[in-house]
């Protein structure tokens, strides 16, 4: 979610380059010992040499560049005729990887350059960054025969550590980097997180030039200071914000959280919940009020259109529908408008 708050700051990546090594690189041949592979050197290389192609090559020939059904581009690959002979196969432009020829002849390995042609190409991306470490299942049974299987408790999830893994880990190289950095911004209720703060401190209306920056915008141009527990303005460097997420389901906290996306110079709870000099009493009001989400005007139609024909086992089963398929926002509200309708043959 942190990369992706860069990508919606800065739009998505030109580029997605992977990169591995090249076992015989005079790097890592003049390191072994004598009788040694460059596969008896974990700490040399790191490799991967499944036989199989997982990117479905050959790809097919096309005159023109695609956008694929799986968001991933088809590019052109010219039906010229040319063929070339290695390792015993004979190969045409349908087997060639998407490459970069200086970045071929510069670092001699296998390195696959695609564009980053859709959203979904872009999840992937970080998703392959940070998709979590291998596992796998496994079981531990007794040598008896007899022994009675019972796969709930015999079964175990371990982590595994390839020799590859464990050197990079040991030696304490970076896994993964970010820039610049992101600041997760909280999000709090009224009266639901202790703050500590003088009496006559006003830090939502020290910095008059904040008045155009929405919550998430503010650490681009403010540091939080936390000893002196206050902002100071940003002489240097940069960092991207993010409001942490909240499910819709979680009510007056996304809608505060919608309100905070959308109203820039926000002050006070106050604040965020006025709109044209009133107050409203709930942030969902407020969103509401200023076209951030819908209303449930018209489900509350559709319920009141209902009632004049429908019997009240049927305006139930309407009501279960609209909270499975509809998501209404203030469902007490609809359900204390229409119970009596709804609740006739149990009276």
């Amino acid at each position: 979610m942190d990369a992706m708050a860069l990508v919606q700051k800065y739009g998505k990546p030109d580029i997605f380059l992977t990169m591995t090594c090249n076992p015989n690189w005079e790097e890592v041949l003049r390191e072994l010992e004598p009788g040694q592979t460059p596969q008896d050197r974990p700490d040399l290389v790191v490799r991967n040499q499944n036989r199989t192609c997982k990117s479905y090559y050959p790809r097919q020939f096309t005159d023109t560049t695609l956008q694929g059904k799986d968001s991933y581009p088809i590019y052109r690959r010219r039906d010229d005729g040319q063929k070339v002979h290695v390792r015993g196969h004979v190969l045409d432009n349908r087997w060639v990887v998407p490459y970069n020829p200086k970045l071929l002849r510069r670092y001699d390995c296998h390195i696959n350059a695609e564009v980053c042609s859709s959203i979904k190409a872009v999840k992937y991306l970080y998703k392959y960054i940070y998709k979590g470490h291998d596992r796998v299942s496994v079981s531990i049974n007794d040598a008896n025969d007899n022994h009675e299987i019972n796969e709930i408790d015999d079964y175990r999830e371990a982590r595994w550590v390839a020799p590859q893994e464990a050197l990079w880990r040991i030696f304490a190289f970076d896994l993964s980097g970010i820039f610049p950095p992101v600041l997760q911004l909280q999000l709090h209720l009224p009266g639901m997180h202790l703050v500590s703060y003088r009496d006559n401190a006003d830090a939502n209306c020290e910095f008059p030039w904040a008045r155009s920056i929405l919550y998430r915008e503010f650490p681009e141009y403010a540091v939080w200071n936390p000893t002196l527990k206050k902002w100071k303005k940003r002489k240097q460097c940069t960092q991207v914000g993010r409001i942490i997420s909240a499910h819709p389901a979680e009510g007056e906290r996304y809608y505060l959280r919608v309100l905070l996306n959308h109203v820039a110079g926000a002050t006070s709870y106050e604040n965020l919940r006025t709109f044209d000099g009133v107050v409203y009493p709930t942030f969902r009001e407020a969103a509401e009020k200023r076209g951030l989400i819908e209303s449930d005007n018209n489900i509350d139609d559709c319920l009141t259109e209902a009632e004049i024909f429908h019997m009240p086992s049927s305006l139930q089963r309407l009501f279960a529908t609209v909270l499975v398929f509809c998501e209404p926002n203030d469902v007490r509200g609809i359900w204390n408008k229409h119970l009596e309708a709804m609740s006739d043959d149990f009276r």
